[in-house]
C-alpha cells in the first residue's frame, strides 16, 4: 500500500512541476513581457510548447551592453566586433519572430558606433506592426545621426515616444497631421545637434506628457511651442549657466517639474496646474551674480499660478533664502509645501507668509552641497513665530489651516526640538506630526520621543508620530 502511494507520488511530481506550461498561452505571453527580450529568448530551452513562445511576445527590449557582455572576463573583443554582434542578434531576432504585434521596441544603443540602416530597418519593422511605445537611445557623442522615418510621424498606433540622442527629421508640411495618437514624448538631447527636435511637441494634436532634457554649451537661443492638451511636464535645462529663453503655452498643464538652469522661462496660462516641484541646478563656481539669480527664482515660484502642490529641493532653497529681493504673490490654493535642506528654516517664514491656507507641510533636513548659507547661523527658530511682519500672516496659518507637519532627517539638535515645540504650541488645528529620522538609533528615538510627548499641544487631537 505504501509501495502504491509512492508510485502515484513519483507520477504526479512531473506535472506538478511543469504546471505553468499549462497556463494558456496568452497568459505564459503576458509573464515573458515583464522580462528583457534576452531573457524571454532564454525561456525557449524549458520545453518544445517554449521553443517558439518568445517570438509571441508583444515587446522588443534590446540593451547593447545587456546583449554584447561576455561571460568570459578574460575575453576582450573590439567595439567594431560588438557592435557587429549586436546589430547581429537585433536582426535575428526580427526575423525569427512572428508576425504578430509589438507593443513596445526600446533599442539602447548607447555606446559605440551604432548602424543606422539597421536602425531605420528595425524601427519601420515596428510601425508596421502596429508600435505603441518606442523607446530610443543611441550615443549622444556619436558623429552620426539617425535620421527619423516619415512613416514614424505617420503612424496612428504610436502613443509613446522616447528619443535620447542625435536625431534628425524632415520637418512635415504644416497641413499634415502628425503622430495623431502620440501622448507622451521624452526628449533628451545636445541643443547644438538637435535644436529642431523642440518642434516635435507642436506636431502632436493630443500630447499630454511631455519631458525635455536639454544639454547646451552656447547661448543666446529662443524656442517655442505651444501645445493645448498638455498636462505633465518635464523641463531639465542643462545650459552651464547660459541665457536662454524658452515660451511655452499649455493652457491644460497640471503638473510641472523643473531641474536645471533658470533663465527666461515664460509660461502662459497657468489657470489648471496643480502640482510644481523646482530643482534648480547650476555650477555655482560660474555663478558671479548669486544674489541677483535668487530674486530670479523667487520671480519664477510667484508666476506658478493658482497650485496646490509646490515642492522645493535644496539647491532652490539656498537660493531662495539669498535672494537680495522677493515680492512673491500670495499662493490662494496652495494645500501642500515640502521644502529641502539646510537653508530651509529661513525660507520657511517667507513662504508661510505667502501661504494662508496651508494644510500639510513637509521639511526635510539636507546636508549641504555646495555652498553653505549665509544666513543659516544667525537664524533661530523664533523667527518663525515672532519676527515682523511675518507674525501676523504666519499664526493665521498655524491657528487654522495647519494639519499635517512631517520632518524628514530629524536629529533631535536643539534647534529642532525648539522648531517643532512651537509648531506644537502655536498650531490649533494640528492631527499628526510625524517625525522621522535616520540617524539616531532605537534608544536615541525613545528618548526623544519621550521629550517630545512633554512638549504643550494646543491641539488635543494632535498625534505625534516617530519613525
Amino acid at each position: 500500500m505504501v509501495c502504491s502511494a509512492e508510485s502515484t507520488s513519483k507520477r504526479q511530481k512531473p506535472e506538478e512541476a511543469d504546471r505553468i506550461s499549462n497556463l494558456p498561452k496568452s497568459l505564459l505571453c503576458r509573464i515573458l513581457s515583464f522580462l528583457t527580450t534576452k531573457e524571454a529568448i532564454v525561456t525557449s530551452i524549458l520545453s518544445s510548447r517554449w521553443k517558439t513562445l518568445w517570438t509571441l511576445v508583444p515587446k522588443l527590449d534590446f540593451d547593447y551592453y545587456e546583449l554584447t557582455t561576455t561571460s568570459s572576463s578574460a575575453e576582450v573583443q573590439s567595439h567594431k566586433r560588438y557592435n557587429f554582434n549586436f546589430a547581429h542578434i537585433v536582426s535575428r531576432v526580427w526575423a525569427l519572430r512572428s508576425a504578430s504585434q509589438v507593443q513596445k521596441f526600446r533599442l539602447h544603443w548607447d555606446h559605440g558606433v551604432y548602424d543606422p540602416v539597421h536602425m531605420d530597418t528595425w524601427v519601420r519593422a515596428a510601425i508596421a506592426r502596429g508600435v505603441e511605445d518606442i523607446d530610443l537611445n543611441i550615443d549622444p557623442n556619436s558623429n552620426r545621426s539617425f535620421y527619423l522615418p516619415c512613416s514614424l510621424f505617420n503612424c496612428k498606433t504610436l502613443i509613446a515616444l522616447k528619443l535620447s540622442g542625435n536625431f534628425e527629421y524632415d520637418t512635415p508640411p504644416s497641413s499634415s497631421i502628425v503622430f495623431p495618437s502620440l501622448k507622451i514624448l521624452h526628449l533628451e538631447f545636445n541643443f547644438n545637434s538637435c535644436d529642431y527636435l523642440f518642434t516635435l511637441p507642436t506636431l502632436c494634436p493630443v500630447l499630454q506628457d511631455l519631458s525635455v532634457k536639454v544639454h547646451c554649451w552656447y547661448a543666446d537661443w529662443h524656442c517655442k511651442f505651444i501645445s493645448p492638451t498638455l498636462k505633465r511636464l518635464h523641463l531639465y535645462m542643462k545650459f552651464d549657466e547660459l541665457p536662454y529663453k524658452l515660451e511655452i503655452k499649455a493652457p491644460a498643464l497640471e503638473y510641472l517639474n523643473f531641474g536645471g538652469h533658470l533663465d527666461s522661462i515664460l509660461l502662459e496660462d497657468l489657470s489648471n496646474l496643480v502640482e510644481a516641484v523646482i530643482d534648480i541646478d547650476v555650477d555655482l563656481t560660474k555663478i558671479d551674480y548669486y544674489e541677483h539669480y535668487g530674486s530670479r527664482v523667487w520671480d519664477f515660484i510667484g508666476e506658478l499660478g493658482d497650485i496646490k502642490s509646490l515642492h522645493l529641493s535644496a539647491n532652490t532653497t539656498e537660493f531662495l533664502c539669498n535672494a537680495s529681493e522677493f515680492d512673491p504673490p500670495v499662493f490662494h490654493n496652495l494645500s501642500f509645501l515640502k521644502v529641502k535642506g539646510p537653508c530651509m528654516l529661513h525660507v520657511l517664514p517667507h513662504l508661510l507668509q505667502v501661504t494662508p491656507n496651508l494644510a500639510v507641510l513637509v521639511v526635510e533636513k539636507e546636508e549641504r552641497n555646495f555652498f553653505s548659507c549665509e544666513k543659516e547661523e544667525s537664524f533661530t527658530c523664533d523667527m518663525i513665530l515672532y519676527e515682523e511682519p511675518l507674525q501676523q500672516v504666519v499664526r493665521k496659518c498655524l491657528s487654522s489651516c495647519l494639519t499635517t507637519l512631517h520632518y524628514e532627517g530629524f536629529e533631535g539638535l536643539k534647534n529642532e526640538l525648539k522648531l517643532v515645540k512651537h509648531f506644537l504650541k502655536r498650531a490649533k488645528v494640528l492631527k499628526t506630526m510625524k517625525i522621522s529620522s535616520y540617524n539616531l538609533n532605537s534608544e536615541e528615538k525613545l528618548c526623544v520621543l519621550k521629550e517630545l510627548l512633554l512638549f504643550p499641544r494646543h491641539s488635543r487631537s494632535c498625534q505625534i508620530v516617530f519613525s
